[in-house]
């Protein structure tokens, strides 16, 4: 039989038709990447899901789906709003959160969660630390030798204690009285002259005065806390009313949350305190 380059094309396109057929049926071909780590591959815990392949592109939701956990420790955590979000926009949220220098919570991070959380082996990063919240989480949940979770503890951020002023000293100073000279009068009997000079002692007090969150209840300020908000009288689906939706873990700041969620602090605020009556 005598091939046509017409004939020749049909085969050919054919022959990728199928081959892409049995791959698909054989498990070689996947149009969508796999949000599943590998596994370990020897000792201990040869078999299970490696924390440390987590990627930067796993959503929250995937990465407790993978390990096994409630996606609520994870959020609690790291603060986050939706389990659908990345885990590398770590990065974003705390690259403005005024980290010492030299250390990083990111995606590595989501990595040593996941180990201390599950008690799988991980060799976190230089630099690599946990923000304070997620320690709360990991003492009461992690399986983990309790050593490790507390040297990641030792290391822990705490954008509440970074964001809060130094305290300020006042010192009160007392003006200093003139020292007073009598002369007691000579008699005219007792050619005698006594002078009796009286000293005053200066004396200067130093008081420390710190500076503390004091807002009146229903007041929001730059540091009210969403669990402030509950105690005040306000329940989830309240806030939810002013949030567009979301709400932050009751330890966040709601002007850090709102600044990690794209939202302006100063209309939130406005939507918040409408909430409460007016007094």
């Amino acid at each position: 039989m005598k091939l046509t380059i017409k004939s020749m094309g049909i085969i050919v396109v054919g022959a990728f038709v199928v081959g892409i057929a049995g791959a698909a049926v054989l498990g070689f071909w996947n149009t969508t990447s796999s949000k599943q780590p590998i596994a370990i591959k020897e000792g201990e815990f040869a078999g299970l899901p490696n924390p440390s392949d987590i990627r930067g592109s796993y959503t929250w939701a995937d990465v407790a789906k993978a390990f096994g956990f409630d996606v609520k420790l994870a959020l609690e955590a790291f603060g986050a709003a939706s389990e659908t979000e990345k885990v590398n926009t770590l990065e974003t949220i705390y690259g403005k959160a005024g980290l010492p220098e030299g250390v990083e919570i990111g995606t590595d991070s989501v990595r040593l969660f996941v180990s201390l959380l599950t008690g799988l082996p991980h060799t976190p990063e230089e630099g690599t630390i946990l923000p304070s919240s997620a320690i709360a989480v990991l003492r009461e949940n992690g399986k983990a030798e309790t050593s490790l979770i507390e040297a990641a503890a030792a290391k822990a951020f705490d954008p509440l204690a970074a964001a809060s002023p130094a305290p300020v000293t006042t010192v009160k100073a007392v003006t200093p009285a003139t020292p007073v000279t009598t002369v007691m009068p000579v008699m005219p009997v007792t050619p005698v002259t006594t002078v009796t000079t009286v000293t005053t002692v200066t004396t200067v007090k130093a008081e420390s005065a710190a500076v503390e969150h004091v807002a009146a209840p229903g007041t929001i300020t730059g540091k009210t806390t969403f669990k402030e908000l509950k105690d005040w009288g306000l329940d989830e689906e309240k806030i939810k009313t002013a949030t567009g939706g979301k709400i932050g873990p009751d330890s966040s700041v709601i002007k850090d949350w709102a600044a990690a969620n794209g939202l302006t602090f100063s209309e939130l605020k406005v939507k918040l305190q409408d909430l409460f009556p007016v007094r």
